[in-house]
């Protein structure tokens, strides 16, 4: 396998306003995402994002899957125990896929350690 390129969309709950969020998810466990809102995510990239707003993840879209099996979301370093993602189920090839609903609140730094 090989590294993978997936898009996390996020809802505002105060402006309702959807946000897209590049993800470059490495070929490896114990590895974090990395993240860029505004463009192409890299390896190099920062290992979170910063929800301007609070907001409910509703989906995240790869297109493949990684050696990781999934990973666990992070909230300001911390995990976020039960919500966690599965790269094969988020597969940009599922036109079914079941749609997330991830509160997070505003200002928090929001991650994914893969497993």
């Amino acid at each position: 396998m090989a590294a993978i390129y997936a898009t996390l969309i996020a809802k505002g709950l105060k402006t309702n306003k959807t946000y897209s969020v590049d993800m470059y998810v490495p070929d490896a466990v114990s590895t974090n995402v990395t993240f860029n809102p505004s463009g192409l995510a890299a390896s190099t990239g920062t290992v979170y994002w910063n929800t301007p707003e609070p907001i409910v993840v509703i989906d995240i879209v790869a297109n493949g899957a990684p050696t990781a099996v999934g990973a666990i979301f992070t909230v300001s370093g911390a995990q976020y125990t039960g919500q966690t993602v599965r790269w094969a189920n988020q597969s940009n090839a599922l036109n079914n896929r079941a749609q997330l609903h991830i509160p997070v609140q505003a200002g928090v730094q929001l991650g994914l350690l893969q497993f």
